[in-house]
């Protein structure tokens, strides 16, 4: 696993992330027959073009990027462990492979967890906190460091929302041991780059 220097949200970054899986499309990249063809066509298509980077500044989503820093400080405090941000990781083998963790732990050089943040609304919050699990839209963005290397020994999920003055924070961590069908999971996405790759080079050799 390298991590790359990068400023999320910048050009370099969207860059960085063309043609690429990343944790928001590691389910389809390991999906149906259709959708993985759909995935396909896309990273492809990114693979032939510059950037397009769509503004989709809703107010719910500028007021989680805004209150990011502040979630992560919380959970910091909360868990006593120190979440740096990086700008991306890549896989060591799959070099088209690459995350954009909310923060990660660093011992001894190696990436050994991480957390995934997210600021919901009111509702979404108090939802989460009765659930008590990693809700089913963010398991594949807490599964995906997993795939990506076995330095990983935990990912946390953390909802925040600084208005619920009672629980604010829910968290809840998740280990490898969580998740045993990474390995075959890991075959079948580089299988599915390799395709990628096949179809790129039909086009352009």
């Amino acid at each position: 696993m390298r991590i790359l220097d990068v400023q999320q949200g910048s050009y370099e970054w969207h860059k960085l992330r063309q043609g690429c899986v990343t944790g928001t499309s590691v389910k389809s990249a390991l999906g149906s027959a259709k959708v993985q063809e759909t995935l396909l066509y896309k990273m492809v298509s990114e693979r032939m073009t510059e950037p397009q980077i769509d503004d989709i500044g809703t107010a719910a989503i500028r007021r989680g990027h805004e209150v990011e820093p502040v979630a992560r400080k919380a959970l910091i405090e909360s868990s006593g462990t120190n979440f740096q941000e990086v700008g991306m990781l890549q896989d060591g083998l799959l070099e088209n492979f690459r995350l954009s963790p909310d923060g990660v732990e660093i011992i001894n050089g190696r990436v050994v967890g991480g957390c995934e943040l997210k600021c919901p609304n009111s509702k979404k919050h108090v939802e989460y906190l009765f659930a008590g699990v990693v809700p089913a839209e963010y398991i594949w963005q807490v599964k995906a460091p997993f795939i990506m290397s076995d330095d990983i020994e935990y990912w946390t999920f953390a909802s925040f929302d600084d208005r619920n003055y009672e629980c604010p924070l829910f968290i809840k961590t998740v280990t490898r041991a969580d998740f045993p069908e990474i390995e075959a999971e890991r075959i079948e996405l580089a299988l599915f780059l390799n395709r990628v790759n096949d179809k790129h080079l039909e086009l352009t050799f």
